[in-house]
């Protein structure tokens, strides 16, 4: 998730949106269809897409703060991520404290992260599926939805040691050493050299958290740098290049 893409051009979006709605209202209603748990209704998925509400939720409308498009609650449901119930995420002291695990990335089905950045930019990442790959691991694949784009990356966990798999040179290369120690330096194929900075870092973040004990991780590339800093059981905090830090998260 190196370098920003071009955001998405909302007009482009209400306009597809507006033409959905249209559309579904000539010729069926989507008061019945939309929302029967079915995939039909020339739909790209399941109750979403074609004249349905969009199934990419990177036009910002899962984050608005309202009870619109199918959700079941503010937000969340439907279209959206899924409501949560367990009382430990819903803590409000959970971005701060996360789940008390110790991976600096931990990878589990339906977890995601959602980051807040300047001028109300926002992106997402979500674990959304576990699969085989064509080297015959099992990875994790994580979606980048928001101000990136849409990006697909696949993370494994061995022995502590986090692997990202390149699928442009069908390459396994380190994201994450396991025991990390300060000076320790690895490469990759798309950076100069990656060192870890600190193992005791301490960080006030926007989000109203004093950060300790992170993990700072400086990638250079090119004669330029990015930072980034994990907690141990939360995962990534904040990515000093962009501004942009841990507004909400699910870790299971």
């Amino acid at each position: 998730m190196k370098g920003q893409a071009a955001q998405h051009r909302l007009i482009d979006i209400i306009s597809l949106s507006i033409l959905g709605i249209f559309f579904c209202s000539a010729l069926i209603s989507c008061e019945e269809t939309c929302y029967d748990g079915e995939l039909n209704n020339s739909e790209e998925a399941i109750d979403c897409g074609g004249p349905c509400v969009p199934c990419d939720t990177t036009n910002g409308t899962c984050f608005d703060g309202l009870l619109n498009q199918g959700e079941t609650g503010v937000d969340c449901g439907g279209p959206c991520n899924a409501c949560i119930t367990d009382t430990t995420i819903l803590d409000p002291d959970f971005i701060c404290d996360g789940t008390g695990g110790s991976s600096y990335f931990p990878l589990s089905l339906g977890s995601y992260w959602i980051y807040s950045m300047p001028s109300n930019q926002w992106f997402q990442l979500e674990i959304t599926e576990e699969i085989t790959l064509n080297n015959g691991n099992d990875y994790f694949h994580m979606i980048t939805t928001g101000a990136f784009g849409t990006v697909h990356d696949y993370y494994r966990n061995v022995g502590g040691t986090i692997y990202r798999w390149n699928e442009n040179l069908s390459i396994e290369e380190v994201y994450i050493p396991s025991n990390p120690i300060v000076g320790f330096q690895w490469t990759t194929s798309t950076s100069d050299s990656i060192v870890i900075q600190d193992i005791d870092a301490s960080l006030n973040s926007q989000n109203g958290c004093a950060y300790d004990n992170l993990l700072e991780v400086t990638s250079y590339n090119g004669g330029n740098s990015s930072t980034n800093y994990y907690k141990q059981g939360l995962g990534l905090v904040q990515l000093a290049a962009v501004s942009a830090y841990l507004d909400s998260a699910v870790v299971y």
